[in-house]
C-alpha cells in the first residue's frame, strides 16, 4: 500500500480512495456552519418560547385573542346581536362556523338531529339573542352542548348567534319542538315534549 499523498485540484488533500472515487476531508464553509448553528439556536429558542414557557403565542391564538379584544369593547345585548343579523358578511361567517362545528348535532339546515331544531320558535335554554349567545359560548354540559367560547373566540360566537337568529322561525321540517315558545316581551308558553300529540305548533 502506497503512502503517497493524493491531492485534487478542486478538493485538495484526498484522504480516501476507493474504486476510483476520491474523498476529501475539507472544512465546511463558514457561511454554512453559521446557518446550521443559527438554526439550532433558533429551534431551541422557539421550543422554549412557544412550547415550554408560553412566552409567545401561536399566530392562530393571537388572531383569536385579537378578535376577542375587538369584540370586548362592544357590549353584548339583544339589540347588538339582533343588529348583526342585518350584516350579510357576519351571517355568512356564522354559517361557516355552524357548518364546521354544529351540523352533527343540529343538522345541515339547523333542523335538529341529536340536538334541537333551531328553526322553530321554541327554545330549551331561552330564545332571547343573549340567551342563544350564552348557550353557544358557555355550552350546556348536561345536554352535551360543548363550551364553544374558548374554541371559537367571541367574534365567531357572535357570528354563529347571528346565523341562528337568521334561521329562527323558518320552520324547517325536522326534529319536533322542545322547550318553551319564546316571544319578545311576552311570558314564554310551555310546549309539550317531543312525542306528545300536541307538541307541534
Amino acid at each position: 500500500m502506497s503512502n503517497t499523498e493524493l491531492t485534487d485540484a478542486i478538493q485538495g488533500k484526498i484522504v480516501h480512495e476507493y474504486d476510483g472515487i476520491l474523498e476529501a476531508d475539507n472544512d465546511l464553509p463558514r457561511w454554512w456552519l453559521g446557518i446550521f448553528y443559527g438554526a439550532v439556536v433558533f429551534a431551541v429558542a422557539y421550543w422554549l418560547a412557544y412550547e415550554t414557557t408560553g412566552l409567545a403565542a401561536y399566530p392562530a391564538a393571537e388572531y383569536r385573542d385579537a378578535l376577542a379584544a375587538a369584540s370586548a369593547g362592544v357590549e353584548v345585548t339583544d339589540e347588538t346581536l339582533t343588529a348583526l343579523v342585518a350584516d350579510r358578511d357576519t351571517v355568512e361567517r356564522g354559517h361557516e362556523v355552524f357548518t364546521r362545528n354544529c351540523v352533527v348535532c343540529h343538522g345541515s339546515r339547523a333542523e335538529g338531529n341529536i340536538g334541537p331544531n333551531l328553526t322553530d320558535g321554541v327554545w330549551l335554554h331561552g330564545g332571547a339573542p343573549t340567551d342563544i349567545h350564552r348557550t353557544i359560548r358557555e355550552g350546556v354540559s348536561t345536554r352535551g352542548m360543548p363550551t364553544w367560547g374558548p374554541v371559537l373566540g367571541e367574534a365567531s360566537v357572535q357570528a354563529a348567534t347571528a346565523y341562528v337568529l337568521s334561521v329562527r322561525d323558518t320552520n324547517v321540517s325536522g326534529r319536533a319542538p322542545e322547550g318553551q315558545l319564546w316571544v319578545p316581551a311576552i311570558a314564554p308558553t310551555e310546549i309539550a315534549p317531543a312525542g306528545d300529540t300536541h307538541a307541534e305548533l
